[in-house]
């Protein structure tokens, strides 16, 4: 087994190694956004509990003023009542509405993670073919495709239009 076939083989090894480590990476990165994910709805149920529960604390205060002033039906009961309400709902859409943007972010950050994790890939293999080829040929992949460009038939209608 000669020294060119030892390299080839580290050179092999290496690259299986770094794309395994890479689509490792990946994986990890996957597994941190999930967590954060999770992270994320238990804030947000917190929230929303916490939220009812100011709410139902306002409510009773409400009731509890009412009927010490013997307003207990009255409007102004009523009214604070329906604010607090109001107050409820608009809070809880707005605790929907950031649960929703945090998994819009974790879904872009998951295919962000996914797309540098395979664009990695491709150039570990990129530079293993170049490589090899230029170790077969002598010479690298941009030269022979420059060559090629400059001796292209596109370059031989120059002038003739």
């Amino acid at each position: 087994m000669g020294i060119e076939t030892v390299l080839l083989a580290a050179a092999i090894a290496g690259t299986a190694g770094s794309i395994y480590s890479t689509q490792q990476a990946g994986r990890a990165a996957q597994r941190q956004g999930e967590a954060e994910q999770r992270r994320a709805e238990v804030q947000n149920v917190r929230s929303v509990r916490q939220s009812i529960r100011e709410a139902r604390l306002a409510q009773a205060s409400l009731q509890s003023q009412g009927a010490l002033s013997g307003a207990l039906m009255g409007t102004g009961v009523a009214g604070g009542m329906s604010s607090v309400s109001s107050q409820l709902g608009g809070n809880l859409n707005y605790i929907a509405s950031i649960a929703e943007e945090n998994t819009n972010i974790f879904n872009a950050a998951t295919a962000g993670a996914k797309a540098s994790t395979n664009a990695t890939i491709f150039g570990q293999v990129g530079q293993l073919a170049g490589g090899a080829y230029q170790g077969m040929t002598g010479s690298t992949v941009g030269a022979t495709i420059g060559k090629a460009i400059k001796g292209s038939p596109a370059q031989s209608y120059e002038g003739t239009y």
